[in-house]
């Protein structure tokens, strides 16, 4: 899809993370740590290559800053890209918004043009599902019945039972499995997150409704990624998220109602371009999916996860 640049928007390229380990088999991961299948990252390659085709087609930089949750899915998918696009990322951190590290030579013309930074934060997760991680999703839709399933799964109050830590998280760091019927377990906080733990601020959920993926997440929108894109007067940048942070990155951005974005899937590994006006305090334009015909098969799959078996 071709479109009218102008100096005066802003691109941000949103992107769920290509199929996971989990996703293949049809189970809730929320914040554990699967990794991409091989269609994962074919689908991370071919998303770059979209990006670049438009890119060349619109006279547009590739993105200059990438932005992933802490989950290994979403950093799979962007160092894929960064691959495709022959950028080398940086990775960082981000557990304090007032420590981020980007290089004197970034957004000047000395920048290595090679070398991209990725913040990565643990904002970006997907939703934390609670006592449904692990679980595979028909079995889930079975226990709760369509109605109370589809208003935990997908609206804006919708929160599932929190999960017990002590049995669901691994314990130690070469735990394998479980003996308490948990297959798939999160990785143990203390050493996944010590720097998020450390600040004494952060605390980490163990259940979240999409109200919530929200309000965790729009502190590190307005004061990291809309922040620096004023402060660089960046032209574009990449954020590769999950489908609840994505759904709530469109909700604030487009201002979509509470009703409304219970009815937003967002499918794996297509690439949705959000254009946003840096003249009016980079208010949002519009937005389009690069590969529109895909995105609306590829999202009915998305709502229908648990109804159906997967392909």
């Amino acid at each position: 899809m071709t479109a009218n640049r102008s100096s005066n928007v802003m691109t941000l390229f949103l992107l769920r993370h290509g199929q996971s380990e989990l996703n293949h088999e049809n189970i809730f991961c929320g914040w554990i740590d699967a990794k991409l299948t091989d269609k994962g990252k074919e689908q991370a390659r071919h998303s770059a290559e979209l990006i670049k085709q438009y890119c060349k087609a619109n006279n547009l930089k590739l993105p200059q800053i990438g932005y992933t949750s802490r989950l290994i899915r979403t950093q799979q998918t962007i160092e894929t890209m960064c691959e495709e696009f022959k950028l080398k990322p940086q990775l960082q951190i981000v557990y304090d918004f007032n420590k981020i590290k980007l290089g004197d030579e970034f957004g000047s013309d000395k920048k290595d043009n090679m070398k991209i930074p990725i913040l990565q934060t643990w904002r970006l997760n997907e939703r934390h599902y609670g006592s449904w991680q692990g679980q595979r999703k028909p079995n889930v839709l079975e226990e709760y019945g369509k109605d109370k399933y589809m208003f935990i799964r997908r609206d804006y109050e919708g929160k599932p039972p929190p999960v017990d830590l002590d049995r669901e998280m691994i314990q130690q760091e070469n735990e394998k499995g479980s003996s308490t019927g948990y297959e798939f377990k999160e990785p143990n906080r203390q050493i996944k997150y010590e720097l998020e733990c450390s600040n004494h601020e952060i605390v980490l959920p163990d259940s979240e409704s999409l109200r919530e993926v929200v309000y965790r997440l729009n502190p590190f929108l307005q004061n990291v990624i809309l922040k620096l894109a004023n402060q660089y007067d960046e032209s574009s940048c990449l954020i590769v998220g999950h489908g609840s942070s994505v759904r709530s990155l469109l909700k604030i951005l487009e201002g979509i109602s509470d009703d409304d974005i219970k009815n937003v899937d967002i499918p794996n590994g297509i690439p949705l371009v959000v254009e946003l006006d840096k003249n009016d305090g980079l208010k949002f334009i519009r937005k389009f999916y690069l590969d529109p015909e895909s995105a609306k098969i590829n999202a009915e799959k998305v709502r229908n996860e648990g109804f159906v078996k997967n392909p």
